[in-house]
């Protein structure tokens, strides 16, 4: 992901603006995607080379590898699902609960938002989880022309995640924090910033791998040092980079 617009919450993730703009770019996207899943972000282009800007819409059909994935991690108080999308999303979430059993259980922290939690302890530095591509063929509503749950990865890019990452809360005093490198599945890994005992919400800090975040106001996240706003790395660089001292944060943000 690079320069880019997303959205994110502790969350409710990334609830992309619906523009005229935006609906037509998916609509076409999706109707030469054959079916495949279609990745939409708003984005700021920075050139390297001048002050330029621009603003526009992307999207992108991404390569997806055999795992589990779902868009539908937090609504923000406002439930839109049809009972079709409710019962996919329990299937991937049963799914991916099997797959991961001992280690995370994705579980509801209110009736309209999912969460991760761990199963075991985990040590400080230690890999929590490692994210994969989500699949084509595991989302809850075929048709939808929205992504609330793409990561960014690049300058211009993001990306979905499987399950569990893709239902990770923000947290501004998160206990797991992102790999600098992406992994060998174009993904990120996700280490423990300190001891993680069994049942904690495991939680990282959506202002490290996106640059701008522009679908929320206000910040949720109940942490003691809660910054009070989601804005991303653009507008909380000298705080992300205080916290985080270079590590743990998107490597292109750090180019």
């Amino acid at each position: 992901m690079k320069a880019l617009l997303s959205a994110s919450s502790s969350l409710p993730r990334r609830l992309l603006s619906q523009s005229s703009t935006r609906r037509k770019c998916v609509t076409a996207a999706a109707a030469a995607s054959g079916g495949r899943r279609v990745v939409c972000a708003v984005h700021e282009n920075r050139s390297h080379s001048s002050n330029a800007i621009n603003i526009g819409v992307s999207c992108k059909i991404i390569a997806t590898k055999s795992r589990i994935s779902h868009p539908s991690r937090r609504l923000m108080g406002t439930d839109t699902r049809g009972q079709e999308e409710d019962d996919n999303i329990d299937v991937a979430v049963r799914v991916a609960n099997e797959r991961c059993s001992g280690k995370l259980q994705i579980k509801k922290v209110n009736p309209d938002q999912w969460g991760v939690f761990a199963q075991r302890p985990y040590t400080k530095g230690s890999i929590v989880i490692s994210s994969n591509l989500a699949t084509d063929t595991e989302q809850p509503n075929p048709k939808a022309t929205s992504c609330s749950h793409a990561i960014q990865i690049g300058w211009n890019e993001h990306i979905l995640m499987d399950l569990p990452a893709q239902f990770l809360n923000h947290s501004c005093d998160p206990n797991i924090g992102v790999a600098i490198k992406l992994n060998e599945g174009q993904s990120y890994d996700f280490v423990a910033l300190r001891d993680i005992e069994e049942g904690e919400e495991v939680r990282f800090d959506y202002e490290t791998t996106e640059y701008q975040v522009g679908a929320f106001e206000d910040c949720m996240c109940g942490a003691d040092i809660c910054r009070g706003t989601i804005k991303g790395f653009k507008c909380n660089k000298d705080v992300i980079l205080a916290k985080y001292g270079g590590k743990n944060i998107a490597g292109y943000l750090m180019e």
